[in-house]
């Protein structure tokens, strides 16, 4: 099966990169969507990987209304629309993973009429909950939802601006698309701030400690063959846990970024770089800062760079830190989820969930319980966790990263009362 759009990112010479939606059959951009892109989005500065969420759900929107047999820009321009039946069904395939997406144009498929609300409830109850497709987090689909509904609120202002107010499909127009914004907005699922039980937080102390056993070079357990894959994704997991960076933000270290004399690396914002070869750029997100290195951290590093990386061909007109086996290019960032597929994948008993992100949930594990064993304040803490992390003065994301750190005191501090209450029980008898 195979869909019949795709995102492409196309890579500038001045290095800026631009998502493209296009026709798999031919290649041929759409045009309404990369004018939305480039006018709406990419005008007012949004990050390359803003761009990116916004093509792949306004392609998740083409997917869907092409199921459904629906000319938009036909609707458009009789002042309709979607009506109620054809919003539910498109806030609910908004939540499918990609894979159940792309399973809904096929070659031989035919596109479906849009049904009555009786029938689509009829069919729910026919639907037996194990038949559902894999879903997206609520967050994902949140996201899609209302990059949809900036779109097709998009796509009404620009056909209303060419028409004469006093036009009744004008008048029919400004009307529909006001209701379908609001009931749009109706069906984007809101935070689920209120039920983090299934929040990615980091990993335990034992897993932890296997991720280390086995990602090194000279474990019998170690995945990977090739000498170099061995030292560099050895390389790769010790800075993840010892440094707390996101995949970004590692991949784009390059060796003058480093001083391993001083112990230091910077972490740069070097967005549309003209000189990363990747179109898929990896980028610092939060801010830029100085990090220090310990001396096994600094000694690993400077290691592979006199090493294993130097013996890799191309490697040295290379000016990123860690680079691809064979050609020695940047290595990228789908390279280093397929490591950690691997690694979960050859090592049993490591968490399904495990990924970069994982890991920097770990280190602000690790980093809450360094302060609480010094006594460092709560105020100093966070000031210190926020220089580490790249964030903000005003960030409130520390409470994302300590869930697990805050249920265990949460915890302890629970039971001491228990048992406390109980102590005080007996003696009363």
């Amino acid at each position: 099966m195979a869909a019949w759009y795709r995102v492409e990112r196309v890579r500038f010479l001045s290095g800026e990169r631009l998502p493209l939606l296009v026709a798999a059959a031919t290649g041929i951009p759409l045009w309404n969507p990369t004018l939305f892109v480039v006018s709406e989005l990419r005008a007012t500065n949004r990050a390359a990987s803003t761009l990116q969420q916004a093509t792949r759900a306004i392609m998740v929107a083409h997917q869907v209304l092409d199921h459904l047999g629906i000319d938009l820009d036909a609707r458009l321009g009789e002042g309709r629309l979607l009506d109620i039946s054809e919003l539910d069904t498109l806030a609910n395939h908004a939540g499918m993973t990609q894979e159940g997406l792309d399973g809904l144009l096929t070659a031989e498929s035919k596109p479906v009429r849009s049904r009555s609300v009786a029938s689509l409830e009829k069919a729910r109850m026919r639907t037996k909950p194990s038949e559902q497709p894999p879903q997206v987090a609520a967050q994902t689909k949140a996201i899609r939802l209302m990059y949809i509904r900036d779109y097709i609120a998009w796509l009404a202002r620009r056909r209303l601006l060419r028409l004469d107010s006093r036009q009744p499909v004008y008048q029919a127009l400004s009307e529909t698309a006001r209701l379908v914004v609001g009931q749009m907005n109706a069906r984007i699922p809101s935070s689920p701030t209120n039920n983090d039980l299934d929040a990615r937080q980091g990993v335990s102390d034992e897993v932890r400690a296997r991720i280390v056993e086995v990602t090194h070079p000279d474990s019998p357990e170690n995945p990977w063959k090739n000498e170099h894959v061995r030292i560099r994704n050895q390389l790769i997991f010790t800075w993840l846990l010892e440094l707390g960076l996101r995949k970004g933000e590692f991949l784009g270290i390059r060796l003058e970024d480093l001083n391993l004399r001083a112990g230091e690396v910077r972490i740069c914002r070097r967005a549309d770089d003209p000189d990363d070869p990747r179109t898929d750029e990896p980028n610092t997100k939060g801010k830029a800062r100085l990090l220090a290195l310990g001396d096994g951290l600094a000694e690993l590093t400077r290691a592979y760079v006199h090493g294993a990386r130097r013996a890799i061909t191309g490697a040295r007109r290379s000016p990123f830190l860690v680079v691809a086996t064979g050609t020695g290019k940047p290595l990228s960032k789908a390279a280093v989820s397929k490591i950690f597929v691997e690694l979960r994948r050859k090592v049993p008993g490591l968490p399904e969930e495990l990924c970069p992100h994982v890991l920097r949930h770990t280190w602000n594990d690790h980093f809450s319980a360094f302060a609480d064993k010094n006594g460092i304040s709560p105020e100093e803490e966070e000031k210190l966790r926020k220089q580490q992390m790249g964030w903000s003065d005003r960030s409130k994301m520390a409470a994302v990263y300590t869930r697990r750190h805050t249920r265990r005191k949460t915890n302890e501090a629970s039971l001491t009362m228990q048992a406390a209450a109980f102590d005080a029980t007996k003696g009363k008898k």
